[in-house]
C-alpha cells in the first residue's frame, strides 16, 4: 500500500499512525471535519470489533480503502472491574462526554493510588476494509509507563499522552517534539503494524 486513508478526524490519532509507520514511505491521510461520516455505536466487546465496524462502514461510505484503529487500556495494579477498558474515555458519576481536561484530571488521580508511577499497557485494534467489505485484523498490545504527575502541555484529542513515560528516554510522550514522537511510536507499535500493512493483500 502507498496510501493510507484513516478512519478518523483525530489529527493525533493520524499523526500516531503516520510516525508509526514512516520508514515505509506511505502517505497516511485522516478524514476532514468537512466529511460526513456515518455514525457508529461503538458498542463491540473488544478495541479490534469497534475497529472493524467502523473501518468497514467507513470504506464504503468513503468507496475507498480505510484504516481504523480502536484501542482500550489496561493497569496492572487495578482489579478486572475496575479497567477503564474500551472506556477510556468515560469517567464513573458522570454521564457526560469529558473534555481532555477533565480525563487528564481522572486518570492522574487514578494513578496516584499506586504512588508515583505506575505501568499498564495499551490494545490496540486494527482493521483495514474495502468498499466491498472485505477486510483484515490485527491486534497490538503496547505497555505503558503513567505517572500522577501531568505534564503541562496537552495534546488535543489525546489527553493521556501527558501521563505517559518512555522509558526509554524518560520524557513525557506530549513534550516530545514531531520526530521525537515518530521515533517513539515506531518503537512502541512500528514493527508489528508495518509487518501488518505490508502484508496486507486486499
Amino acid at each position: 500500500m502507498k496510501e493510507i486513508v484513516i478512519g478518523t478526524t483525530n489529527e493525533a490519532k493520524v499523526a500516531q499512525i503516520r510516525g508509526a509507520l514512516a520508514p515505509m514511505g506511505v502517505t497516511v491521510m485522516g478524514i476532514g471535519k468537512e466529511v460526513t461520516l456515518p455514525r457508529i455505536e461503538e458498542d463491540g466487546k473488544t478495541a479490534l470489533e469497534n475497529a472493524r465496524k467502523k473501518a468497514t462502514a467507513y470504506a464504503k461510505a468513503l468507496n475507498t480503502t480505510v484504516l481504523s484503529m480502536d484501542n482500550a487500556l489496561y493497569f496492572d495494579e487495578l482489579s478486572s472491574e475496575e479497567q477503564p477498558g474500551l472506556n477510556v474515555r468515560r469517567i464513573p458519576s458522570s454521564s457526560e462526554r469529558p473534555s481532555d481536561d477533565e480525563v487528564l484530571r481522572y486518570y492522574s488521580t487514578l494513578v496516584k493510588r499506586f504512588g508515583e508511577r505506575t505501568t499498564g499497557r495499551w490494545e490496540f485494534g486494527i482493521c483495514v476494509a474495502t468498499p466491498d467489505g472485505e477486510y483484515k485484523e490485527t491486534t497490538i498490545l503496547s505497555p505503558r509507563i503513567f505517572t500522577s504527575a501531568p505534564s503541562a502541555v496537552l495534546v488535543p484529542g489525546y489527553p493521556l499522552e501527558s501521563i505517559q513515560i518512555d522509558p526509554e528516554t524518560g520524557s513525557y510522550i506530549s513534550e516530545m517534539s514531531q520526530e521525537e514522537q515518530d521515533r517513539f511510536w515506531q518503537r512502541a507499535i512500528g514493527k508489528p503494524l508495518q509487518e501488518f500493512v505490508e502484508n496486507i493483500e486486499l
